[in-house]
């Protein structure tokens, strides 16, 4: 099932990902077709294009769309920022950037860094507690039984 299930959710990413300049292109297309008619006679005043040659015409008014999609874009990107907003909703809503640790982590710190600072600072208190501490959060995030069975395959792919 979980095969299944990560099967389904590559392909619709990946149909996501090409939707993204799929869109770019038929609305670009669209525009032209809807707006063309009220363009062509600029584009025979302004640039020498005849209205019976619909092709060239088309085909300026597209690209003149496609700038204009771009520098839509620049503007979210540079000048309004707009993605940033979008980025800390994601970390905000995201357990793993503010309270639960990976398996890798938790591993990390079980295998490494906690036996490293239990024998370093034996005589300090203050080190102690914190030791204290980080036993007592992985304890807590290890009685999910998801993330324990997570860090156990983790440990044994490793081992193996």
């Amino acid at each position: 099932m979980v095969e299944i299930k990560k099967g389904l959710m590559t392909f619709i990413w990946r149909i996501q990902q090409s939707q993204m300049l799929i869109s770019i292109l038929f609305w670009s297309l669209t525009l032209t077709g809807i707006f063309y008619q009220y363009f062509a006679p600029l584009f025979d005043q302004y640039f020498g294009v005849s209205q019976e040659d619909v092709f060239v015409g088309m085909l300026l008014l597209l690209l003149m769309v496609l700038i204009g999609v771009a520098l839509l874009g620049f503007a979210y990107d540079r000048v309004f920022r707009l993605w940033q907003e979008s980025s800390v909703v994601n970390v905000e809503r995201n357990p793993y950037s503010r309270f639960l640790l990976m398996p890798k982590e938790i591993l990390l710190w079980k295998r490494c860094q906690l036996r490293i600072l239990k024998e370093v600072a034996k005589d300090d208190p203050e080190t102690q507690r914190d030791i204290q501490f980080m036993e007592k959060w992985m304890d807590k995030l290890l009685e999910d039984p998801k993330v324990r069975e997570q860090v156990e395959e983790t440990e044994r792919m490793i081992l193996s």
